[in-house]
């Protein structure tokens, strides 16, 4: 188990809570850039880019952002990061194509801390495991937070390479209740994750 004291600003969790103008999900394949995933019902499309994300990537959620979200970072080229940084003199972790699993949890974790920077949480990293997604090998993990003034978040997730190329997802929840909630229904998006075909 990969276990380390983070710090992280409790924006993290409360950026863009409220819901007007999310767009549905529709139930079945959708497209996020390359990668395609299954959705099932009941998710909506958070508009436009959040602070400090890339152009390509898309975060859903169903009972508001506040509660629970899910984030697709799809082809994240190698030497580049998984977020653009606020500030001009923060140095944002990069992605290299030859990464172990376990550097690919600490590249999510360090993402977090440079580009919040300010706050407290305790962020653990567990039940790292295998998991193939369509033919592309990569990992699981899971992921647990207790952020300051905030409620405990849970989450679960997916990541490969491809191409030299890393795609990222993940579902994070408040615990209790809305993690459990969602999390049969996420786990299963995050698994059904593939390349679109390139014709």
């Amino acid at each position: 188990m990969t276990k380390r004291i983070l710090l992280l600003a409790a924006s993290f969790f409360m950026l863009t809570g409220c819901v007007t103008g999310y767009t549905l999900v529709e139930p079945g394949p959708h497209s996020i850039d390359n990668l395609t995933v299954n959705a099932n019902s009941g998710w909506n499309l958070v508009p436009g880019a959040g602070s400090g994300d890339r152009k390509n990537a898309q975060r859903w959620t169903r009972d508001g952002l506040l509660l629970d979200r899910m984030v697709f970072i799809p082809a994240v080229p190698d030497g580049e990061p998984l977020a653009v940084s606020r500030a001009k003199d923060a140095a944002m972790p990069v992605f290299h194509k030859d990464m172990l699993p376990n550097e690919i949890e600490e590249l999510l974790e360090s993402t977090i801390v440079k580009f919040f920077g300010e706050g407290q949480a305790a962020v653990s990293t567990s039940n790292l495991r295998p998991h193939r997604f369509g033919e592309n090998s990569g990992v699981m993990f899971d992921i647990n937070a207790v952020v300051t003034e905030s409620p405990m978040y849970k989450g679960v997730v997916g990541a490969f390479i491809a191409s030299d190329e890393l795609y990222i997802m993940w579902y994070i929840g408040a615990d209790p209740y809305y993690y459990d909630k969602h999390l049969s229904d996420a786990d299963a998006i995050i698994k059904s994750a593939t390349l679109a075909s390139l014709n």
